[in-house]
């Protein structure tokens, strides 16, 4: 069951919209908002979302692998990462950090070892991020392509690195990040939840200023959406809700090659 205070989401509709709720993280109030829509071309939506509003955290992931795997993977690596994140306490960027990293190692053996007891399980394996936050900081773990975005004075940074062949190309001079938009083997992962028996994830604390906003999301969205239009819903009118489903609206309408899945939340 997920933890009390927390909200779920994962794709057996088509779109499953998160309600928007209010949160004080500390010094600071959070507002969230969420959406998962299975795209145009997937029969199945695989990626999974569950937002704890106390202490306040999020968790995304993407699953992949055989004809149940992606969805179970996915299930289990938020609902792992949750349950550690929810009851666990820190208050410095040491604490949560390890909090995560740990949080996201057992997610990776919960995977692996359902993949090694069901055949039908045989290969599955998720990408992950999550964020927790604390006083007016937050601290984020991830493994994969899965991204989690800063939007901070109408300026939007990309937080993590994908854990791809691409990336790898990229920082190595040989492609640039144009060109690897639109390769086709964007998908190639260095780093998933549930490949290997044990895994360490990207872990990283940043200062959280009233009137940011965070970002996480799936390749869903990035694949169909550059930074600068993402950038332009989030610098619109509106509210954090209005922009989740308008980021979710606009990579449909791109082509919506792959599940699309984007947690929201604004800080004040």
């Amino acid at each position: 069951m997920p933890p009390k205070g927390s909200c779920r989401g994962t794709g057996r509709r088509r779109s499953a919209r998160q309600e928007v709720h209010l949160v004080s993280a500390c010094a600071l109030t959070v507002r969230w908002a969420a959406a998962s829509d299975v795209g145009r071309l997937r029969a199945r939506n695989e990626d999974a979302l569950r937002i704890v509003f106390a202490p306040p955290c999020a968790v995304l992931a993407d699953g992949m692998g055989g004809h149940r795997g992606g969805d179970v993977a996915a299930r289990l690596a938020v609902d792992v990462v949750a349950e550690h994140l929810a009851v666990a306490a820190g208050s410095t960027d040491e604490e949560v950090c390890a909090l995560l990293g740990e949080a996201v190692a057992a997610a990776n053996k919960v995977i692996f070892e359902h993949a090694q007891i069901d055949p039908g399980l045989a290969g599955m394996g998720a990408t992950v991020v999550a964020v927790r936050l604390f006083g007016e900081r937050m601290c984020c773990a991830h493994v994969g392509d899965s991204r989690l975005y800063l939007f901070r004075g109408g300026e939007l940074e990309l937080l993590t690195r994908d854990h791809t062949m691409l990336q790898e190309l990229v920082d190595a001079g040989m492609i640039t990040a144009e060109q690897a938009r639109a390769a086709p083997f964007r998908g190639m992962l260095t780093r998933a939840l549930g490949a290997l028996p044990e895994l360490d994830a990207d872990v990283f604390c940043r200062p959280l200023h009233a009137g940011d906003v965070l970002l996480l999301c799936s390749d869903g969205l990035t694949d169909m959406l550059g930074d600068d239009e993402i950038a332009a819903v989030l610098s619109g009118g509106g509210d954090v809700d209005e922009w989740a489903a308008e980021l979710v609206a606009f990579a449909n309408a791109r082509g919506g090659r792959d599940n699309i899945t984007v947690v929201l939340a604004q800080a004040s």
